[in-house]
């Protein structure tokens, strides 16, 4: 499955980029995250409670980046297993563009589920992926702009999505959870 999206957040593009490299501020945003550590330059490893219809599962996720230039842009490649309830791996292109005292964050992403993930249908695996990525990135955006990281523009107001969020980190981590996406859904 290919997905893309994007999302205006109010803060400088090196808060963002920070934030997105952050495992504490990533767990805390990410539902259904039990533990996130960064194992080596660029690579996490992540246990990610979900339930994707009736596969109710425990992820072991792993995610590297590739690509980095920090603080414009990274690959995102992660795998998520859950034994027989599936699997779910894929990559991610994250983009962090600055624009009027905010960061727009865009992503384009390639993903593929299976095992009883794939069986639950492509439907409603991009469903819980939404609303993971959703979840996740408002999630995001509130912890930067409360002082997790100093908003750039503090008047811009709510961050709010400008397309639906369907993102590989949300289901590696949520059923891929990035597949964050990281956020993934990062």
């Amino acid at each position: 499955m290919d997905i893309k999206g994007e999302y205006r957040i109010a803060c400088g593009r090196e808060a963002v980029w920070d934030a997105l490299n952050d495992p504490a501020i990533l767990q805390k945003c990410l539902q259904g995250c039990e533990s996130l550590e960064r194992t080596g330059d660029n690579r996490f490893q992540g246990k990610v409670a979900a339930v994707i219809g009736p596969v109710r599962a425990e992820f072991n996720i792993e995610l590297g980046l590739r690509n980095s230039l920090p603080p414009e842009s990274y690959t995102l490649v992660g795998e998520s297993k859950a034994g027989t309830a599936g699997f779910g791996r894929g990559s991610a292109d994250v983009r962090l563009i600055e624009q009027d005292g905010a960061t727009l964050l865009t992503y384009t992403a390639e993903f593929k589920v299976g095992g009883k993930l794939a069986q639950v249908g492509s439907r409603l695996v991009l469903g819980a992926t939404k609303k993971t990525a959703d979840d996740f990135f408002s999630c995001l955006a509130r912890e930067l702009e409360s002082g997790a990281a100093p908003p750039v523009a503090p008047d811009v107001g709510e961050v709010a999505p400008r397309t639906r969020w369907k993102t590989p980190l949300a289901v590696g981590a949520a059923a891929v959870g990035l597949l964050v996406w990281w956020f993934l859904l990062r």
